[in-house]
């Protein structure tokens, strides 16, 4: 079963605009003629950086499979067993890289290995997560409200 990520307007607003004034800017400058060509370069920096973080990103879905847990977040994919999960957590906060949300969970497998998710449905992705992995009923898994 797939869900899709959570994006919050907001905060994909305030990325949109940060990658409008590094790319604007450096243009902006130079047909201004404030800029001159050789120094283009340096302004060229911050949009391959916003360019390898989304890339790094996105696409982003979870899928509750029946060997485990699929995470897909740009090019890394995941599949967790659900044996190996120690911990889901579900929080709010504006500390939410590498995701586009507020509202995210924190998964912790085993070997400390850690992963921040943001479903558009949350609770019923929990509860799907909970009715295979029945090692976190029992005081692993918190959510809030």
């Amino acid at each position: 079963m797939r869900f899709a990520t959570r994006y919050d307007t907001w905060l994909v607003a305030v990325l949109f605009v940060a990658v409008l004034v590094n790319v604007g800017l450096p243009f902006a400058m130079y047909f201004s003629h404030a800029l001159p060509v050789r120094q283009m370069w340096m302004f060229l920096f911050g949009p391959v950086v916003l360019a390898l973080v989304l890339l790094a990103t996105l696409p982003q879905y979870y899928e509750v499979r029946g060997n485990g847990l699929f995470l897909r977040q740009g090019w890394r994919k995941t599949l967790l067993p659900y044996t190996e999960l120690r911990e889901l957590r579900a929080e709010r906060g504006m500390l939410s890289a590498p995701v586009f949300s507020t509202r995210r969970i924190y998964v912790e497998a085993a070997h400390s290995n850690k992963w921040i998710i943001a479903v558009a449905e949350q609770e019923r992705f929990l509860a799907e997560v909970f009715r295979r992995a029945p090692q976190l009923k029992g005081g692993g898994a918190q959510t809030e409200p």
